[in-house]
């Protein structure tokens, strides 16, 4: 299931910033709040006393759309019927030890199987294992975590979740998340603020068995598979990602990054009080990019108003650094956001501007696949990080339970505008696209006061449905006489469907 920067929405009563900050459109960091686990006093308490947590879920997604060569040319239309779609059986079963002088360790398995119909030729929606060219099962030990906790001091070193790290989290939006592999520690001495240090040198993909190195991570591409010896594409018709200078010998005939692993350390710090929320982020990449994330949420309540207003803002800036084996990397984007929480009901509206600049890599596209994308209008099908797009969201969430209408339904309907850069004299165009989101949660354990995307212990089913419509009234074949290569992949418009079934234990 989505989740996002965990937002339990709030009763107006005790409607405080710290909470947590709502972020709509936002992917939560995935897992349920580990309870509080009883101390042991000998080596053999450890286990006996220790925790066991654990998800079974069954996940389907259906999308069925047409990829066009070229529109709008003499050449007889060209489609491609392509339907994506898988059908699993999964989760998760972790154990945690008791903490003995402040010490525990933890052991956490993934798995996703097939159920069901899952034709290889309609893979790449990341549910199942596609590596090997089919859809087929994947077991992982996703956490293998070593852990010092005293008073205001964490300590953890490991393979782990990383779910308060913003752009490095779990992105727990198919069967099983991703995770990280490195060692975090984090500091709440002072009031208020929590500082976050971490060393990250690998990750593991949500669908995958093995971790791999941060700049893999970010799925950096040359765009038109192989290159020459001075980086350019040795096939026309293809659009080149890498802009400016790079090490041709780092990528594979494919086009993907085969070079040294590179590590990430990062810091953050947040600072919360009653009414406000400020955060700063610093997510380095040796030899990659260097990037700087900032975010800040204040709420208020009207004297004798049922309802809180949420205002938000955020800011980002990608830059290459060392080596840049990514190219030339230049880029930034900004959002806003504007929320009112009344009992049971939601509303939120969103805007994001993402740099177009044609030096930096693939048009000034930000970096977001070490986990989830933090932009105000990352719906269902995330393009709010894309080169130049400027994004317009807006939505309605319902508690049904909250009033006992309907005892442990949610509801909630999202629609966003993509306005991509798409005139004929920028290299990077794209479509424009609108989307509108549809989300209904039932849970078999709670009546109200948990979101679309909160994780609880239970029972819980929830069906997701998206509708994407892709303007196709450009001249994509005068776009390709111009630029020498096609319009990206153009797309038409499609719907795409989900349902997740989960039991959390």
């Amino acid at each position: 299931m989505e989740t996002r920067p965990l937002y339990n929405w709030p009763k107006v009563e005790d409607m405080k910033a710290k909470t947590l900050p709502v972020l709509f459109g936002m992917f939560a960091a995935g897992g349920i709040a580990a309870q509080e686990i009883a101390t042991a006093e000998s080596l053999s308490e450890i286990f006996t006393k220790g925790q066991i947590n654990g998800l079974l879920r069954y996940s389907a997604q259906y999308r069925d759309s047409n990829l066009h060569v070229l529109q709008d040319s003499t050449t007889p239309d060209i489609s491609d019927e392509s339907v994506q779609q898988y059908s699993s059986l999964g989760g998760y079963l972790g154990f945690e030890t008791a903490p003995l002088l402040n010490t525990s360790a933890g052991l956490t398995f993934y798995t996703s199987n097939p159920v069901g119909n899952n034709p290889d030729n309609r893979r790449g929606l990341g549910g199942l294992y596609e590596e090997d060219g089919g859809q087929d099962s994947y077991n992982v030990l996703g956490e293998a975590f070593l852990k010092i906790q005293s008073g205001d001091h964490l300590f953890k070193t490991g393979r782990q979740e990383m779910n308060d790290y913003r752009f490095v989290a779990p992105s727990n939006i198919r069967m099983t998340p991703i995770t990280h592999q490195g060692t975090v520690y984090e500091n709440r001495s002072i009031d208020g603020l929590r500082l976050n240090f971490a060393f990250v040198n690998k990750m593991k993909g949500r669908n995958a068995e093995k971790f791999i190195g941060m700049v893999r991570g970010a799925r950096v591409q040359t765009g038109c598979g192989e290159v020459d010896v001075l980086g350019d594409c040795i096939e026309s018709g293809s659009k080149k990602l890498l802009r400016g200078d790079f090490d041709p010998g780092d990528y594979d005939g494919s086009g993907s990054y085969r070079g040294d692993s590179k590590d990430m350390p990062m810091f953050g710090a947040v600072y919360s009080s009653n009414k406000a929320i400020f955060e700063v982020w610093d997510y380095y990449v040796e030899d990659f990019l260097n990037m700087i994330y900032l975010y800040g949420q204040y709420s208020f309540t009207a004297p004798g108003a049922k309802y809180a207003i949420t205002l938000a803002a955020q800011y980002g800036n990608q830059k290459d650094v060392g080596d840049h084996v990514g190219g030339n990397v230049d880029t930034w984007f900004y959002g806003f956001n504007f929320q009112i929480n009344a009992p049971g009901l939601t509303y939120f509206a969103n805007f994001n501007e993402v740099a177009y600049n044609e030096d930096s890599y693939d048009g000034g596209t930000i970096f977001v696949r070490w986990g989830t994308p933090q932009m105000f209008n990352s719906f269902q099908v995330q393009d709010s990080e894309l080169a130049g797009t400027q994004s317009y969201g807006t939505g309605l969430q319902y508690d049904f339970g909250r009033q006992g209408l309907l005892p442990g339904v949610v509801m909630r309907v999202r629609f966003a505008h993509y306005d991509m850069p798409d005139s004929l004299s920028k290299a990077d165009a794209r479509q424009d696209r609108s989307e509108a989101t549809f989300d209904l949660r039932y849970s078999f354990t709670r009546d109200s006061g948990f979101g679309i995307f909160t994780e609880m212990e239970g029972l819980s089913v929830q069906f997701r449905l998206a509708y994407n419509k892709y303007e196709t009234g450009y001249d994509f074949a005068a776009f390709q006489d111009i630029h020498g290569y096609e319009f990206e992949s153009v797309t038409d418009d499609f719907i795409d469907a989900r349902i997740y079934l989960d039991y959390h234990f």
